[in-house]
């Protein structure tokens, strides 16, 4: 059989959860080509417990911490797939994930990438929410707000990823940021609805689910793509990205932080029905 897609997942000290995720891309339907953990930086005992994957991964490191963009971009690097697909090592795949999205990309040549929907869970396999009402094709007008895409349900021709520059390390919501730039530059994402990803969300500390991640990171987007979200969507868009970043940070902050941030988002125009990131 066929093996086209490299599998990068970057690790920093993520001893609790990288067994789960390596089994999920071993229980493929599919197998994958390879599968690639960057090690970004862990202690001496983190590392010494990723050796244990050797016979069925490549480990590659990065001699000191560089962040979550650089390790996904050196694990590119070093792939020889003609897709690749991300798997952060705190997340877990479905059987027919890879299956299902290789699929759809050999029969639409046009596509340069794929995602799917997304099982958000807090324990094992007990899914607290479904996110699976994202548009089909992805598009400019659709990413003004959010990205609608978690990099764990993403799978790229590598040529396209290249081509795009990878994740920039300068900004703090890479994902976003990435994304946003892919659909900028023209590069077709389509959607396949079915849960695909367990998508661990809380109980652990995830960088995500900071209220400075967020925060910071969003406007960090803006800083760098708002002209193009004015372009697409004009004043209100960057009024709703604004918003919406007040809101997402409301959610993870502390008080009486939120209780600021509560007052931004309401004094800004009111996001219409359906403009809002379900996951």
């Amino acid at each position: 059989m066929e093996k086209n897609t490299s599998v990068v997942i970057p690790y920093y000290n993520n001893t609790d959860y990288i067994e789960k995720a390596i089994q999920s891309v071993l229980e493929q339907t599919v197998p994958a080509r390879e599968i690639l953990i960057v090690n970004d930086g862990s202690t001496a005992e983190s590392r010494a417990f990723l050796e244990q994957f050797s016979p069925v991964a490549i480990l590659i490191d990065h001699p000191e911490n560089r962040g979550i963009a650089h390790a996904r971009n050196t694990g590119v690097e070093h792939a020889s797939g003609d897709y690749v697909a991300f798997l952060d090592a705190d997340d877990m795949w479905c059987p027919e994930k890879l299956e299902l999205q290789e699929t759809l990309m050999k029969n639409n040549d046009s596509l340069s990438a794929c995602h799917c929907g997304t099982a958000i869970f807090k324990d094992e396999f007990v899914a607290i929410e479904q996110c699976i009402d994202k548009p089909i094709h992805l598009t400019l007008e659709d990413c003004l707000i959010d990205s609608h895409v978690v990099p764990s349900s993403f799978l790229i021709k590598r040529e396209a990823f290249l081509q795009s520059g990878g994740f920039d390390p300068a900004v703090r919501a890479e994902d976003y940021d990435f994304f946003l730039t892919l659909i900028s530059n023209g590069n077709s994402i389509q959607f396949i609805p079915g849960p695909l990803v367990w998508f661990r969300r809380a109980g652990h500390g995830n960088e995500s689910a900071k209220w400075q991640y967020i925060f910071f990171g969003r406007m960090q987007v803006l800083k760098k793509h708002w002209r193009t979200i004015n372009r697409a969507g004009g004043y209100l868009a960057l009024l709703r990205h604004l918003q919406r970043t007040f809101q997402l940070s409301r959610w993870r902050s502390p008080k009486p932080l939120s209780y600021l941030f509560a007052f931004l988002s309401i004094i800004l125009p009111e996001i219409p029905e359906g403009t809002e990131h379900k996951s």
